[in-house]
């Protein structure tokens, strides 16, 4: 082979691999849904204050998740992706015998929910399997907030009394998660994920970490 032949499949080689790696690279979007799951939600026994014993109480920690998201993937291993994420409900009920002072011990119930949803803003590092196929690893920042509402209702047979509170919380914390992604085509791919929410919560409604297990769709800009 001659220097100018050597030279000229050279030059087509590389080429040939900035093309591959250009098409690595570009803008995305994407939307998913799954599971989540709060590790903390609280316990029944906090109110133990509040009703005389023999009270029935349940706590619900699992609910549907789901995010939209956008990011850039610079090349093959390193992509920056900013989501908005609902990590749906943890939700309380109860009933007994409430202690109500000055009032007699009167039978009441009472339900609360709490709702997390935030944006998050992490880097993902990917390492390809096949030109398909790759597992990822993310980290970033959580920007949540939570919505909590409260209600209550008293009977005595006679009378009836509720009442119900709203709040609203909001905080900053850390998430990270992993994931395998695997792409149909050019342009469209699948990402299943476990994500976790770490202290997401306050002094007042109390802090967990959060997990959400999901499948998302990815369109690639390219």
């Amino acid at each position: 082979m001659s220097i100018r032949s050597l030279c000229l499949s050279l030059g087509l080689l590389l080429a040939l691999c900035g093309a591959a790696f250009a098409q690595d690279e570009g803008p995305y979007v994407g939307a998913g849904a799954g599971q989540s799951k709060v590790k903390d939600p609280g316990s029944c026994s906090d109110l133990a204050g509040l009703f005389n014993p023999g009270y029935s109480c349940s706590i619900t920690d699992t609910d549907t998740g789901w995010k939209v998201f956008g990011g850039y993937q610079a090349n093959r291993n390193v992509a920056l992706e900013l989501s908005y994420v609902d990590l749906g409900a943890s939700k309380l009920s109860a009933s007994g015998i409430a202690n109500l002072a000055p009032l007699p011990p009167t039978p009441a119930t009472v339900s609360g929910k709490i709702t997390a949803t935030g944006f998050s803003f992490d880097v993902i590092l990917s390492a390809p399997i096949t030109e398909a196929f790759s597992v990822s690893a993310r980290a970033g920042l959580f920007a949540w907030t939570l919505k909590t509402s409260v209600s209550a209702t008293a009977s005595n047979g006679i009378t009836t009394a509720s009442a119900s509170q709203n709040d609203s919380t909001s905080g900053n914390s850390f998430d990270f998660g992993i994931g395998a992604r695997y792409d149909f085509s050019r342009n469209v791919g699948v990402r299943v994920e476990f994500q976790r929410f770490t202290n997401v919560g306050d002094d007042n409604t109390g802090k967990s970490d959060v997990d959400l297990i999901s499948a998302s769709l990815i369109y690639v800009f390219r």
